[in-house]
C-alpha cells in the first residue's frame, strides 16, 4: 500500500465543505466526492500514482472513519473498461449512534473507473466524475441504485 498524504483527512474535509474546486495541496488532486444527506461522505484523490480516499461521518464536524490507498497501476483495469469496482467495506463504530442501537453499522465505499461515463447517479444524488474516477459511499447492506449516462 502506498504512503498516505499527510494532509489527506484535512484536504478531504475541505472538499466536502467547498466542492472539488476548493484549494488543495499541489500534489493531491481531488477526483470525486460523494455526500449522503450531510451524514456520511467519501472523497477520492490522486497522489503520486495512487488513488487515496477518506470516508467521513458527520456529528458536529466531519470525522474520518478511515482512509486507504491503492496504486493506480494495481487497479484491475483491462484496456478501456468503463467501470472497475474497488471496494472498501468496514464495520465502524458510530459516534452518533443513530444508525443502530449498538452504535455499529456497515459503511461501504466503492471506487469506479468512469471513462466513457458522462454522469453517475447513485440513488437520488449525482456524483461528479471530472477526472475519470468516482467514489460512492453508503450505509447498510444494500447497494443503492446506480445509473450511468454514457458519454
Amino acid at each position: 500500500m502506498p504512503d498516505l498524504h499527510p494532509a489527506l483527512a484535512q484536504q478531504g474535509r475541505q472538499i466536502i465543505e467547498h466542492g472539488l474546486d476548493a484549494p488543495h495541496d499541489a500534489d493531491l488532486l481531488p477526483l470525486s466526492c460523494d455526500i449522503v444527506d450531510g451524514d456520511i461522505a467519501a472523497v477520492l484523490f490522486s497522489h503520486v500514482g495512487a488513488l487515496e480516499w477518506v470516508v467521513y461521518e458527520y456529528d458536529t464536524d466531519w470525522s474520518s472513519l478511515g482512509m486507504t490507498a491503492i496504486r493506480i497501476a494495481d487497479t484491475p483495469l483491462r484496456g478501456q473498461e468503463a467501470r472497475v469496482d474497488i471496494r472498501h467495506d468496514t464495520w465502524e463504530r458510530s459516534r452518533t449512534r443513530r444508525w443502530s442501537p449498538k452504535g455499529r453499522h456497515l459503511v461501504h465505499a466503492r471506487i469506479l473507473r468512469t471513462h466513457r461515463i458522462a454522469q453517475l447517479r447513485v440513488a437520488t444524488r449525482t456524483v461528479a466524475t471530472p477526472h475519470g474516477w468516482a467514489i460512492m459511499v453508503w450505509r447498510g447492506r444494500r447497494l443503492p441504485a446506480i445509473s450511468v449516462a454514457d458519454a
